[in-house]
C-alpha cells in the first residue's frame, strides 16, 4: 500500500536515476537500501543528521557486486529531554548483488545491517530495483529492525523452523558485543518496504520518496519518538557530480540532512612529464653539476634521470657491448612504470648509438626488483610504433649487477631534514566521536648507505583535545589501552630514532631488521625475512620482535612490561579486482596467541583500502568491549592532488576500540610484502603500456 501510494504522488514527474547513498551510507534512498550498486572501487563518505540518530558512514564498493559500510552512531544527539537513549554505537553492513537487471527483471541485492557489535541496527533486507523510463522504483523485504511495522509470518519458514523466531539481539551480540549477529540473520517476522527516486529533468536536483518498515520500537521504548509515520520524503542537490547535499523530511515530523562525497578509488593516475631543458642546452653557466661530463653517456643519463625523479645507482657498459646495464631507484613516481617510461624516454636520447638493448634493474630500499629489458628503438615513429614498442619491453628475474663500469658518488653519509604539519585523531570513541591532535613533525634521515639508514621523529605539540578519562582498565597487559597516556602526557616527544638495514639476500629472499625507539609506545629490535619468488602471486614471511614498554612522555625511559612476539606469515595476491591476502599467525604484544587475516584491494595508482580481524587465545570477555580486535586499513597518495610526481601518502588503521588483545608493533611486522607491491611481477606487468617511451 505504502509503495502504490509513494508511486501515486510522484507519478507525473520524470527522469534518469543514478546511484545515491541513503543515510546509511549504502546506495539506497532515504533510510531504506535499494539493489543498487556504486562503481567499482568508490568510496563514499556520508554524514546524516537527524533527531533519532547522527550517522556517520564509510562505504566501499569492494567489489563490483559487493558494498561494504562501516558505520558510527550517535544517538539522541540532540538531547530529547524525555529520551534516556546515550548510546554511540560502532557497526558494519555489507550488501550483495545476486541479480543483475534485464528488460524485464529487476536487479536484486540482499544485505545485512549491524552484522557485527551491539545490534542496535540490526536488519537483514533483500531489495529490488527496476528502472522504468525516467524512474527507478525499489520494492523489498526486510527483517529484524526493517520487520517491524506491518509484520507478517517469515516467508523463509518454509525451509524450517528455525526461522520463525527472532532471538534477542543482546543475547546474540553477548555482552561485550562485536560478534557476528549470524545467530539471529533472516529470522522472524518480515516486512515490505519500498519507494521511488527521480531526478527532475534539466536540474541537479532528485526527489525520493519511500516507505519505511522500521517502526523504531527501540527508539519509542527509550522516549526518542512518538508514533513515527512511514513515510519518509526527500530533495537531493548534487552540485557536482560526486557530491550531494540531501533535505529530508522524515516520519512526519522532523527535518534531516545529509552531506556525502565520493571518489572512484581505481581511477588511473595522469602520466605527469617531467618538464626541464635538456642537458644539451645546458653549460657551465647555466648550472651544470660538479664533475660533470658533457661527452659521457652515463654523466648524461644520470642528470637527466635525476631531474625526472629517478636515481642512476650503476652501470655496466664494457667497449663493444650492444647491451647496457643500469640500475635504477624510483624517488618520486606513484607509479613505477611511469619511472621506467622516463628513463627509458632518456636512453633513447643519450645512450652510445652501438647499444640496442638495456637492461634496468629496479632496487627500492637497498631491496632488488624485476629486471626489465628494453630494446632500444632509436629513430622510429612512436605514435605509429606504440604496438611494436610494447613487444620490446620483456620483465625478467631480479638479478644482481656483478660487474659495474660506472657507479654514482651519491656521498655517503647523507642528512636530510623535514618539518611539516600533521594530525593524529581517534574516531568513534564511545565517549567522543572525535579527538585530536595537531602538531609539528621534525624528521631527519641519514642514509649511511644504500642500505642502512637512521630515521628521527620529533613532535612538537600545537593543539590537543585528548584525554586519560576513559577507563584503560584491562584483563591482559596493558600493551595498548595505555596509548592516551603518551598522547596527553608525551603530547611533544621523540616519536622515532631507530637505525635499519634493508638488503635483497638474493634474488627472491629480502629481509629487513632494525633497532632503536619504533612507535609511541614501544622500543627494541626486531627484523622480518620475506620470501617472494619471481613471477609468484605467493610469498612467505617470518618476522620477530623485543620490545620495552616506553615512558608516557615519550623520552628515553622506559616502564617494566616487555615482551617479545613473532609471526610466520603467508601472503597471496588474487588476479581478480587488485586482493592482496595475508595470514599472519603468532604471538601478540600481550602474549596472545592466534593468527590475524588482512584483505586488502590496492590499487596502481597507489590508493589501498582493506580490513583485518584478529583471533586468539584470550575469551571475549578477557578481551573486553569489542569480543576481538578488528578494523580497517586506509592508504591515500598524495600524487594525484599535487602538480608533479611524488610518492607520499597518508595511511591510517582505523579501529572500532583501542584494546590489548590481538594487537602487533604498528609498521614493523608483515610490511615487507606490501611495501614491494609497485614494482611486483604482476603490478609491473599490467602497466607495460605506460613504460613505452613517448
Amino acid at each position: 500500500m505504502g509503495v502504490l501510494l509513494i508511486g501515486a504522488v510522484i507519478g507525473g514527474l520524470a527522469f534518469a536515476a543514478e546511484d545515491t547513498g541513503s543515510d546509511f551510507g549504502t546506495s539506497g534512498l532515504i533510510k531504506t537500501p535499494n539493489a543498487r550498486m556504486a562503481e567499482d572501487s568508490t568510496l563514499r563518505a556520508t554524514i546524516a543528521f537527524d533527531e533519532v540518530a547522527n550517522l556517520h558512514n564509510l562505504t566501499f564498493q569492494a567489489l563490483p557486486k559487493v558494498q561494504a559500510t562501516f558505520r558510527y552512531t550517535i544517538f539522541n544527539p540532540r538531547g530529547v529531554e524525555a529520551s534516556t537513549d546515550d548510546l554511540r554505537d560502532r557497526s558494519y553492513e555489507v550488501k550483495a548483488q545476486v541479480l543483475g537487471e534485464s528488460r524485464l527483471l529487476p536487479q536484486v541485492a540482499v544485505g545485512a545491517r549491524d552484522i557485527l557489535g551491539t545490534g542496535a541496527w540490526e536488519a537483514e533486507y533483500v531489495a529490488a530495483s527496476k528502472r522504468w523510463e525516467n524512474f527507478d522504483f525499489t520494492l523489498g523485504i526486510g527483517w529484524g529492525r526493517l520487520g517491524s511495522r506491518a509484520s507478517f509470518s517469515n516467508p523463509l519458514r518454509v525451509l524450517g523452523g528455525r526461522f520463525e523466531e527472532r532471538p534477542d539481539r543482546l543475547e546474540v551480540s553477548g555482552p561485550q558485543a562485536g560478534t557476528s549477529r549470524g545467530a539471529s540473520f533472516f529470522k522472524g517476522e518480515a516486512s515490505f518496504f519500498g519507494g521511488v527516486a527521480l531526478k527532475i529533468p534539466d536540474t541537479n536536483l532528485t526527489f525520493l520518496a519511500e516507505y519505511e518498515s522500521d517502526r523504531y520500537v527501540r527508539e519509542t521504548n527509550l522516549g526518542t519518538l512518538e508514533n513515527p509515520s512511514a513515510f519518509n520524503f526527500a530533495l537531493s542537490w548534487h552540485p557536482f557530480p560526486s557530491t550531494s547535499l540531501r533535505l529530508s523530511w522524515l516520519r512526519g515530523n522532523t527535518f534531516g540532512l545529509a552531506l556525502s562525497s565520493q571518489i572512484e578509488a581505481k581511477r588511473a593516475s595522469p602520466r605527469k612529464y617531467s618538464r626541464s631543458n635538456s642537458s644539451v642546452d645546458l653549460d657551465e653557466t647555466t648550472g651544470l653539476p660538479e664533475g660533470y661530463n658533457p661527452s659521457s653517456w652515463y654523466d648524461r643519463m644520470l642528470f637527466e634521470s635525476e631531474r625526472g625523479g629517478v636515481d642512476l645507482r650503476r652501470s655496466d657498459l664494457r667497449k663493444g657491448q650492444k647491451k647496457a646495464s643500469l640500475v635504477i631507484e624510483n624517488r618520486s613516481y606513484n607509479l613505477t612504470a611511469d619511472a621506467l617510461n622516463h628513463v627509458m624516454t632518456m636512453s633513447e636520447i643519450y645512450s652510445p648509438r652501438h647499444v640496442t638493448s638495456l637492461d634496468l634493474l629496479i632496487q627500492e630500499n637497498g631491496q632488488v626488483g624485476p629486471t626489465i629489458n628494453y630494446s632500444l628503438n632509436k629513430g622510429q615513429n612512436v605514435e605509429d610504433g606504440r604496438s611494436e614498442l610494447r613487444s620490446r619491453i620483456k620483465i625478467l628475474a631480479p638479478r644482481e649487477l656483478t660487474k659495474v663500469s660506472n657507479r654514482t658518488d651519491y656521498g655517503y653519509p647523507k642528512l636530510g631534514l623535514g618539518i611539516d604539519l600533521a594530525a593524529k585523531v581517534q574516531l568513534m570513541d564511545p565517549d567522543d566521536p572525535l579527538r585530536k591532535q595537531i602538531f609539528a613533525k621534525l624528521t631527519a634521515k641519514a642514509e649511511l648507505s644504500e642500505h642502512v639508514n637512521i630515521f628521527v621523529r620529533y613532535e612538537q605539540d600545537l593543539f590537543n583535545d585528548f584525554t586519560t578519562e576513559r577507563n584503560a582498565s584491562s584483563a591482559l597487559p596493558q600493551v595498548k589501552t595505555l596509548v592516551n597516556n603518551y598522547l596527553v602526557n608525551g603530547a611533544s616527544g621523540l616519536e622515532q630514532l631507530y637505525i635499519e638495514d634493508k638488503r635483497s639476500l638474493g634474488s627472491s629472499v629480502h629481509s629487513w631488521v632494525y633497532a632503536g625507539i619504533l612507535e609511541t609506545m614501544y622500543g627494541g629490535v626486531g627484523g622480518e625475512l620475506l620470501f617472494s619468488p619471481y613471477m609468484q602471486r605467493w610469498a612467505l614471511g617470518f618476522g620477530l620482535n623485543g620490545v620495552k614498554q616506553r615512558g608516557f612522555e615519550r623520552d628515553f625511559q622506559f616502564r617494566d612490561y616487555e615482551t617479545i612476539s613473532a609471526f610466520v606469515s603467508g601472503f597471496y595476491a588474487s588476479p581478480f579486482y587488485d586482493v592482496d591476502f595475508a595470514l599472519h599467525v603468532g604471538r601478540y604484544l600481550a602474549g596472545d596467541k592466534g593468527y590475524t587475516f588482512e584483505a586488502r584491494r590496492s590499487f596502481d595508482n597507489g590508493f589501498s583500502i582493506g580490513g583485518f580481524f584478529t583471533r586468539t587465545n584470550v575469551s571475549a570477555q578477557e578481551f573486553g568491549e569489542g569480543s576481538f580486535d578488528k578494523g580497517l586499513f586506509f592508504r591515500i597518495p598524495f600524487d594525484g592532488f599535487l602538480p608533479g610526481n611524488t610518492r607520499s601518502s597518508y595511511s591510517t588503521v582505523l579501529r572500532p576500540l583501542e584494546r590489548d588483545g590481538g594487537r602487533r608493533l604498528e609498521n614493523f611486522g608483515g610490511a615487507l610484502w606490501f611495501d614491494r607491491r609497485s614494482f611486483r611481477y604482476d603490478v609491473l606487468d599490467r602497466n607495460i603500456s605506460r613504460m613505452v617511451p613517448r
